[in-house]
């Protein structure tokens, strides 16, 4: 969790352009610009300890997808490693009601497998407030929300996609809390709609 947030802090310290920007003086492009925007939503479900009542998550997303090939020196045409900004707002309900809120920060890597469809996988760690009070992580208040998952993207037209995809969710506040810290395991099912630049 921890290199993968110094990864892109330090990726972020890069300054950015817009993928239609002018080109560099020798021809190419930044090493990190922007090349994708979305929005997106989903379903997610799983189980809280001592609740009978299985727990369903209704997230709400924006996507920001930042083009890191030339920092990682990666030069094909089919692949594309991102550097990612998800802000999100997810309504939790179940035996208690509530909210998850927060910003990930992550990479997803895409691999063109039969034009115009990519295959992607995807990784995140977010910052976050959860508003329910759990057996597994005690009061409500400050977590992490760590994300692992697989997908499709669709290109349908010039500068449009979609994607579906599966993720794992993992909720934990990294023993920075003085609180139970059990975590809280959820799968999910996401599409979204994206512009790409």
């Amino acid at each position: 969790m921890c290199p993968l947030f110094f990864v892109f802090v330090f990726a972020m310290s890069i300054p950015f352009r817009h993928a239609a920007a002018e080109s560099l003086p020798d021809g190419g492009k930044p090493a990190v610009y922007l090349n994708e925007t979305g929005i997106g939503s989903g379903y997610a479900w799983g189980s809280l300890k001592g609740n009978d009542q299985d727990m369903s998550i209704y997230p709400a997303f924006v996507r920001i997808g930042f083009n890191a090939n030339g920092l990682f020196g990666i030069k094909s045409r089919k692949s594309t490693l991102q550097l990612t900004l998800e802000p999100f707002v997810n309504i939790v309900s179940g035996s208690e009601d509530g909210v998850e809120a927060g910003c990930g920060f992550g990479v997803r890597y895409l691999h063109e497998v039969a034009s115009p469809v990519d295959l992607f996988v995807e990784a995140s760690v977010a910052p976050m407030y959860y508003s329910i009070d759990t057996k597994e992580q005690g009061a409500a208040g400050f977590n992490f929300l760590d994300q692992f998952g697989a997908g499709l993207q669709y290109r349908f037209a010039p500068g449009k996609a979609l994607f579906a995809g599966y993720r794992f969710r993992h909720i934990s506040h990294a023993g920075l809390a003085d609180r139970s810290n059990d975590g809280i395991n959820s799968n999910a099912i996401v599409a979204g709609f994206s512009w790409l630049y």
